[in-house]
């Protein structure tokens, strides 16, 4: 009798599992399997992005073979991940084939299925900006049961200036500060703000200067008494002093938070050029300027190199004018290294 019952239960229960399952197919279909979901709805062009393909039931993902596709002209494929959604002890098998641009496809097989969760993240770069769709386009999962394996999801590419409150996106400096933020030679000030209008110190340029040259290793100390080591510039400033792109002001003073004067960043680039094997020379003259003679006399060679070369152009003004001892701000410092970017590769 007690046999007869617990077969009569275990009856019971599989038919429960089976109407379960049933309502479950019903359920699923026509709905999708798998949701994709960025990290970010935007993205500062250069830096990583990542999508996360979701399961959005437990037990169903175990192998399978999808097919996305993406914008490749503001998005490049850097590469698939494993989620979270697999058991620990699952032993995964994960590749991507993204050698057709536009197309990534990604095969997988567990030993056991995921749960419900992310089961793989494709992750970008954002290379333009632009709003781009990354979409799901199909494929296979063994064992869907009705479900649908298309999604999308949108990533907008944004300018490396729009992360600034304070950046008009009309101005002059827009595609410098784009260019200097973009390869990290300028970042922000802080509290979201890039400051174009403020000065720029010598601090601040001897910085530029150095993740200008890639961060070079260096050893060694400078003699300015106003400079101690753990300074946020110090490693670059013995970057500069030792390369002879960087003077004190005095012999024992540097004055690192002094506004840089044009004259000086003249002088500065035109060291560095040197230091990058460019030649400096010139055989002109600041004659044009109604106040060349103003120009301190270290800085007569490097300012007529600095105008000629097209980095420093004169003060609109009624008479060309090039206020070598006036300050430069940050916004006017980005366009000089952009100007120096395209003299190197001229």
């Amino acid at each position: 009798m007690r046999s007869n019952a617990k077969r009569l239960f275990s009856l019971l229960l599989a038919a429960v599992l089976v109407f379960s399952l049933s309502l479950a197919a019903f359920a699923a279909d026509g709905e999708s399997l798998l949701t994709l979901k960025p990290t970010a709805d935007s993205v500062i062009h250069g830096n990583a992005v990542t999508v996360a393909v979701d399961a959005t039931a437990a037990g169903v993902v175990a192998d399978g073979k999808l097919t996305f596709s993406y914008d490749s002209t503001l998005l490049s494929f850097a590469g698939v991940q494993a989620g979270t959604a697999w058991p620990e002890t699952a032993d995964l098998s994960l590749q991507a084939n993204g050698g057709k641009l536009g197309t990534v496809v990604v095969a997988f097989a567990g030993v056991e299925a995921a749960q419900a969760g992310t089961i793989f993240t494709l992750n970008f770069t954002a290379v333009e900006k632009g709003q781009s769709t990354v979409s799901l386009d199909g494929g296979y999962i063994t064992g869907a049961n009705g479900y649908t394996l298309t999604a999308q999801c949108q990533v907008s590419g944004q300018c490396p200036a729009s992360q600034f409150t304070d950046v008009d996106l009309d101005a002059y400096y827009h595609e410098s500060v784009d260019f200097v933020v973009g390869n990290g030679y300028m970042i922000g000030v802080g509290n979201g703000l890039f400051a174009p209008n403020n000065d720029m110190t010598r601090a601040m340029l001897v910085m530029l200067l150095y993740r200008l040259a890639g961060n070079p290793e260096v050893s060694g100390t400078v003699p300015f008494t106003d400079v101690q080591e753990g300074h946020y510039f110090y490693t670059a400033l013995v970057w500069a002093y030792e390369s002879g792109i960087a003077k004190g002001m005095t012999e024992e003073l540097f004055v690192p938070n002094r506004p840089v004067t044009r004259e000086q960043m003249a002088t500065f680039f035109a060291r560095y050029a040197g230091y990058c094997g460019m030649t400096t020379e010139t055989e002109g003259d600041l004659a044009g300027f109604v106040d060349a003679g103003e120009v301190s006399g270290y800085a007569v060679e490097s300012m007529t190199w600095a105008v000629e070369a097209g980095l420093i152009e004169g003060v609109s003004s009624e008479e060309p004018t090039l206020r070598p001892k006036g300050s430069s701000t940050r916004a006017q410092v980005a366009a000089v290294v952009m100007r120096f970017a395209a003299l190197g590769q001229s």
